[in-house]
């Protein structure tokens, strides 16, 4: 039997030996790469959290002590041995198992948190909440997989150093990456320490022996004095003693026995308040040999398609990078940034190109937005590259940094709309709303990524805050034009006509549209088509013919119906004085989506074609009799008739 086999709770882990534990944890990997490679997920950094995550719970007291995890992407193995063993097969799946931690699942999971840099904030307002309970909690903040390159990180540390509430305990968990290889003071950090291993023994060795003689402890701190002119030759270990932590580390993460001492000297630190740090060196991707040699691609590797396209398509954010290489080869003053997302958004391709020309600040997207604002005010063309979940944080900077100077700054919203199995921390519907409601700010979204790379050459030439909206995978196969061209700012396209109901569509749901035409179509409903192509500035004159060329006009959007694109319609024909009786807005209710395929979503939300045609039979009952013939229609037919007898 299989010592996981075993394991229904956290408890069950207390008895094991060492020896045990080890193979307890080759079991984790071994179920975690079966498992993921099969459905998809978060795979090279749950490899490397593997001991980390049996000695905190070996160590602390799951639930009475909370174990908050930023980001919770690193929490498989902690699912395994929290009773949701059985379930692990289930992960990610729709009514399965979350990707991220869900308090929903189990009392061990603290939040549903899935953005980097938020477990220090989260952890310290837990523990202050705590602080008297008779149980005396403790509360753990396991900061991995680059959160500590996010901004908040620091604000936290800051105030915890500050507040200095008894128990609770900073887990630094360094394997070097977040989604691309970190960057910044911490990279380095660890590469002085890589290079010096022999440093931190040498250091601990010194302090038992002089903590063993008469008046050891005065001599430490003579000591330290030299220490500290030493270790700066090595590593900057005295940022986190400056800032006024008690720093423990760097410890070998894989070693069981070390990661376990190291922890309960943590919690006897923290017991009074003070501020502790333990730095644990992780590999990410650790037993995988494909995902050690690449731990970025293997980072999240995707769900495998048994569906083999057809005809050579590109994403989205292929033609974005294409598109941008070409530009970038015309016109030097083009600059890109992304946060720690090189890959996700293909700027990796473009910065083979172009390496001094392409950013990763790593995850601090308000840092990004400021810094490209920067940038266009010196000159510069600006195009900042950011997922539309990640984005969210730089609301602020969007506001008062891009459009509130009415800088030149293009932003390209990545993976708008809904992204499947990573679920409700992840889907990008609410960009719409947040965008449209800035002053300055022009938004729009293409109808394919031959449009895409229309609206990109327009945006970075156009002179304002510009925000263009794509989704998440394969565009629809267009041919890709080999000259681009500007777009008129804040005009759409009247696609086909139709009097009995028109779809105002708006990005992604073009193509819907079209779709539901021609079916409607078949019934003998005359359905049009319009292509809004902007959110702000809408086209009023195209506003206008839909209005008042069509008895019916419902809008499409892959995103939030509140506040997003066809809120603005409604909008523009109360100021405009347009009938709005016969308007209708599709798009996603006041909810957040849970996690299953993007397909099944779309369908479950009815933002897809067959969604979209059941919708419009639900809107306008009217439209279509038991003959199948539209009454306007028959109408018509009659009166044509009657024109002809007479």
């Amino acid at each position: 039997m299989k010592i996981l086999d075993r394991i229904d709770g956290p408890q069950d882990l207390k008895a094991l030996s060492y020896e045990e534990v080890r193979q307890l944890a080759q079991e984790c990997r071994h179920l975690i790469i079966e498992t993921i490679t099969q459905r998809g997920g978060h795979l090279a950094s749950n490899l490397g959290v593997v001991e980390l995550t049996l000695a905190l719970h070996r160590v602390f007291e799951s639930p009475v002590d909370r174990l908050v995890w930023d980001t919770s992407n690193q929490c498989y193995t902690h699912k395994l041995v929290t009773g949701r063993r059985k379930e692990f097969s289930t992960i990610r799946a729709p009514g399965g198992l979350s990707g991220f931690a869900e308090p929903k699942e189990s009392i061990h999971d603290v939040l549903a948190a899935g953005h980097a840099g938020t477990g220090l904030s989260y952890a310290l307002g837990v523990s202050l909440a705590l602080q008297q309970e008779e149980a005396e909690p403790y509360v753990a903040a396991i900061v991995g997989d680059g959160a500590l390159t996010s901004g908040p990180s620091y604000e936290a540390l800051n105030n915890i150093i500050h507040l200095k509430p008894k128990r609770l305990v900073v887990v630094f968990n360094d394997n070097g990456w977040s989604i691309s290889e970190n960057v910044g003071w911490l990279t380095h950090w660890r590469n002085r320490i890589i290079l010096h291993p022999f440093y931190k023994h040498l250091v601990e060795t010194g302090q038992w022996l002089l903590e063993k003689l008469p008046h050891g402890g005065q001599a430490w701190e003579l000591a330290r004095k030299l220490k500290s002119s030493v270790e700066g030759l090595f590593l900057p270990n005295l940022i986190w003693e400056e800032m006024g932590f008690r720093y423990l580390g760097p410890i070998d993460g894989h070693n069981q026995q070390d990661l376990e001492e190291a922890l309960k000297r943590s919690r006897e630190i923290s017991r009074d308040g003070t501020p502790v740090v333990l730095h644990a060196l992780t590999h990410k991707g650790r037993g995988y040999s494909l995902a050690e040699e690449n731990p970025s691609k293997f980072h999240q590797p995707s769900t495998p398609s048994a569906k083999v396209a057809e005809v050579e398509r590109y994403t989205y954010s292929q033609v974005f990078a294409r598109t941008l290489i070409e530009l970038m080869r015309a016109d030097r003053k083009i600059v890109a940034i992304t946060a720690a997302m090189l890959e996700g958004t293909a700027l990796k391709e473009v910065k083979r190109h172009f390496p001094d020309r392409v950013l990763d600040v790593g995850i601090a997207e308000e840092h990004a937005v400021i810094m490209a604002a920067g940038m266009a005010k010196a000159g510069l063309r600006p195009v900042v590259a950011i997922y539309s979940t990640f984005l969210q944080r730089s609301y602020d900077q969007l506001i008062h940094d891009v459009c509130l100077q009415s800088l030149p700054v293009t932003i390209c919203i990545d993976r708008a709309g809904l992204v499947g199995d990573d679920g409700k921390t992840h889907h990008g519907i609410f960009d719409i709303a947040y965008t449209r409601s800035i002053p300055n700010m022009t938004v729009a979204a293409p109808q394919d990524e031959n449009e895409l790379q229309h609206l990109l050459y327009t945006a970075i030439y156009s002179g304002r805050p510009f925000a263009i909206r794509y989704p998440r995978g394969l565009g629809l196969g267009v041919k890709l034009d080999a000259n681009l061209q500007t777009l008129p700012v804040g005009k759409g396209e009247f696609c086909k006509e139709g009097k009995d109901v028109t779809l105002l569509a708006y990005g992604s749901m073009v193509s819907v549209a079209w779709e539901v035409s021609e079916r409607l179509s078949r019934v003998g409903v005359r359905c049009g088509v319009a292509h809004a192509r902007f959110a702000k500035p809408l086209d009023l004159e195209l506003i206008r013919r839909v209005v008042l060329g069509s008895s019916r006009v419902l809008t499409l959007e892959e995103g939030m119906k509140h506040g997003g694109f066809g809120s603005a319609v409604l909008e523009a024909c109360q100021e405009e004085a347009l009938p709005t009786s016969h308007i209708r807005i599709h798009g996603i209710a006041d909810q957040f989506v849970e996690h299953s395929p993007a397909v099944l979503q779309r369908a479950q939300l009815k933002i897809d074609a067959e969604g979209v045609l059941e919708k419009v039979f639900e809107l306008y009952p009217d439209l279509i009799r038991q003959d199948g013939v539209p009454e306007e229609s028959r109408r018509e037919k009659s009166q044509e008739k009657e024109t002809v007898r007479w």
